[in-house]
C-alpha cells in the first residue's frame, strides 16, 4: 500500500458540508425575500387604510419609505451576517481538514517507510536464531524477534487504522478459515510451546471475509493474549460453531490478565485499565468484522477474556481444507 493512498481526493464529509451550507444560504436568502415581500405588501396595505381614514398622503408616504429602508436595511444585515458567520465557519473547517490530511499523509508515509527496515530486521534475526550455536544467546534472539514481529504488527495496525479512517474499501472472498488460521496465522506463533499453546477445534467453513483484514484481526487477538497473560505457556482455545447462514469463532484466553470496562471496548484509543497499547487493536477488529458485514463481540470475565467474531458463510456450505 503506498502514500499516494492515503491523499485522497476532498473529504466526502467536507463535500457534504459544503452542498449543506449551500442549501443553508440558498434556503435563507429565499426566505428573507418572501418576508420581505410579504412586509412590504403589508406596509403598502397599512398605507392605504392609513389613506382612506384621511391621514395626510405626504405622511403616509413618508412612513412607509422608512418602514421599507428599514426592513430592507435588518433583513438584508441580518442575512448577510448569517452568510458571513458561515463563511468563517466553512473557510476554518476547511483549513483544519486540509492540516489533518497533511498530517495523515505525514504519518502514513513515516510509517509505510518503517515496514521495510524492520521485515530485513526480523529476517536477520530468524536467520541469526537458526545459525546461532550459544545457548545463552537463545533467549536474547528469540526475545528480538518477538519484539520486531510485535513492532511490524503495530506498524500494520496504524496503516490499517489510516486506510480506514481514510475511507477505505475492503475486498470480500471466500476464504477457507481453519485452513486460512493453519497456514497462514498460527504457524508465526506456535514456534515454541513454552510461549504458547492454541487448541483448535473448528468445522472446514467457508467464511466471507477480506483476507488481509482477517489476518490483521486475528493477529490481534493472539498478540493481546501474549501481552496479557499470568503465566506461560499462554493458553489460548479457537472454537468454531455454525449456526444458520452465519459462522461463529470464539477465540478464549484462559489466564488473561487484561482489565477493562466493558461498554468501552471496541472504541478507538481506549487502552483499558492496564493496557501497553496505544488502544487502537481492539476498535480495529470492531471496525473490520462491521465493514466485513460481521459483528465482534468482547466478554471480559475475571482471569480470562474471550471475543466472539461472527462471519457470513459462503452460500453453498463448507470446503475442506
Amino acid at each position: 500500500m503506498g502514500t499516494g493512498d492515503f491523499i485522497k481526493k476532498p473529504d466526502r464529509r467536507f463535500k457534504l458540508l459544503i452542498l449543506i451550507q449551500g442549501l443553508w444560504a440558498l434556503t435563507l436568502i429565499v426566505l428573507a425575500l418572501w418576508w420581505g415581500t410579504l412586509l412590504r405588501q403589508q406596509s403598502d396595505e397599512i398605507a392605504r387604510l392609513q389613506t382612506q381614514l384621511g391621514a395626510p398622503e405626504h405622511q403616509v408616504q413618508g412612513r412607509l419609505d422608512r418602514t421599507e429602508r428599514m426592513i430592507t436595511g435588518e433583513s438584508g444585515a441580518f442575512v448577510f451576517i448569517i452568510l458571513i458567520t458561515n463563511g468563517i465557519l466553512l473557510f476554518f473547517f476547511a483549513r483544519d481538514t486540509k492540516r489533518s490530511r497533511s498530517l495523515e499523509a505525514f504519518f502514513a508515509s513515516i510509517t509505510h517507510e518503517l515496514r521495510t527496515p524492520l521485515t530485513s530486521i526480523r529476517l536477520q534475526a530468524e536467520t541469526l536464531t537458526e545459525i546461532q550455536a550459544d545457548p545463552k544467546q537463545a533467549p536474547f534472539l528469540s526475545r528480538l524477534l518477538e519484539d520486531v514481529t510485535r513492532l511490524e504488527s503495530q506498524v500494520q495496525e496504524t496503516l490499517e487504522l489510516a486506510r480506514i479512517e481514510g475511507g477505505g474499501q475492503i475486498n470480500l472472498q471466500s476464504v477457507p478459515l481453519k485452513n486460512f488460521l493453519e497456514k497462514r496465522i498460527l504457524p508465526h506463533y506456535i514456534l515454541d510451546e513454552n510461549r504458547l499453546t492454541i487448541e483448535l477445534r473448528m468445522d472446514d467453513a467457508v467464511v466471507q471475509a477480506d483476507p488481509a483484514s482477517l489476518t490483521i484481526i486475528i493477529r490481534n487477538l493472539l498478540d493481546n493474549a501474549l501481552k496479557y497473560s499470568s503465566a506461560r505457556p499462554t493458553r489460548l482455545s479457537i472454537n468454531g460453531d455454525k449456526k444458520s447462514e452465519n459462522y461463529s469463532l470464539l477465540v478464549e484466553h484462559q489466564n488473561s490478565t487484561f482489565q477493562a470496562e466493558h461498554a468501552n471496548l471496541g472504541k478507538l484509543f481506549y487502552r483499558g485499565k492496564n493496557s501497553q497499547g496505544a488502544g487502537i487493536g481492539l476498535y480495529l477488529v470492531n471496525t473490520l468484522m462491521d465493514k466485513m458485514g460481521g459483528t465482534a463481540d468482547f466478554i471480559p470475565k475475571e482471569n480470562q477474556f474471550s471475543v466472539r467474531l461472527s462471519f457470513h458463510l459462503e452460500k453453498g456450505g463448507n470446503l475442506n481444507a
